[in-house]
């Protein structure tokens, strides 16, 4: 299988991309098949540079953009199908946000069960003097 994704160069701590298409199992840095442009986070606004009749030559042919790719190249319009979406866990901030809210419907359920319970409770109570005394 094919992908068009993300080789890197540069410098440590200074990270430029090329964008190839290579073979799924190729190490990310290792043969590539095709050179069809590059990507350069550091500059402002960031620079992507890339051939775009070469990219959908190979997506005519099979070749799958990795996540990233396909997020960068729908934002610079190259390609118009939207990134997927990432499944992430929520943070600690919305799980406490969830179990209060949670725990505040709870406390509903259990007021307007407490409003019907007492008369049951009144009656129990009254049954059990009755059997004590009995």
């Amino acid at each position: 299988m094919l992908r068009i994704r993300l080789r890197r160069g540069g410098k440590r701590n200074q990270p430029s991309y090329r964008v190839v298409v290579a073979d799924k199992p190729a190490p990310r840095d290792g043969r590539f098949i095709e050179n069809l442009g590059h990507y350069n986070p550091l500059t402002d606004p960031v620079t992507l540079e890339v051939k775009k009749d070469r990219v959908e030559h190979w997506m005519s042919l099979g070749a799958q953009p990795t996540e990233t790719v396909h997020r960068l190249l729908y934002k610079h319009g190259i390609i118009e199908t939207e990134p997927p979406k990432r499944v992430t866990k929520p943070t600690r901030a919305e799980r406490e946000a969830a179990e209060a809210a949670l725990a505040a419907e709870n406390q509903d359920d259990d007021g307007a069960a407490e409003a019907d319970t007492p008369s049951a409770e009144v009656t129990s109570e009254e049954e059990t003097p009755e059997d004590s005394s009995s």
